[in-house]
């Protein structure tokens, strides 16, 4: 029974030595960082349509538990392609529509 007083008393002064000495290292009088809103830290433009380019320039902030770089980064790529692609095919469609009317042939004619 001695031996289990003893050494619950060393128990207790090596947590009272490890208190004090922690104490004394950190630093002291220190506050805890500001709660992070709930806004997204990036701008969008939100007077125009998202580009490829607005996609590539955007970067992701990492929280502590962060995420995983590559996966998002290969999804912010594919995004930012499919943007482009969306664009091209929009010029596209409006260049064949200021162009004129299009003229259909004698057998698309009768095909109807």
């Amino acid at each position: 029974m001695l031996t289990l007083l003893l050494w619950a008393a060393l128990a207790v002064l090596v947590a009272a030595v490890l208190f004090v000495v922690i104490a004394r290292v950190l630093p002291a009088g220190e506050q805890i960082a500001p709660a992070v809103r709930d806004e997204p830290p990036w701008e969008l433009p939100s007077h125009r349509r998202l580009t490829g380019d607005d996609i590539d320039e955007l970067r992701l902030p990492v929280a502590v538990r962060g995420y995983r770089f590559a996966e998002t980064d290969l999804l912010l790529d594919r995004v930012a392609d499919e943007l482009r692609v969306r664009d091209a095919e929009i010029l596209r469609l409006r260049d064949e529509l200021s162009a004129g009317p299009v003229e259909v042939s004698a057998e698309a004619a009768d095909a109807e």
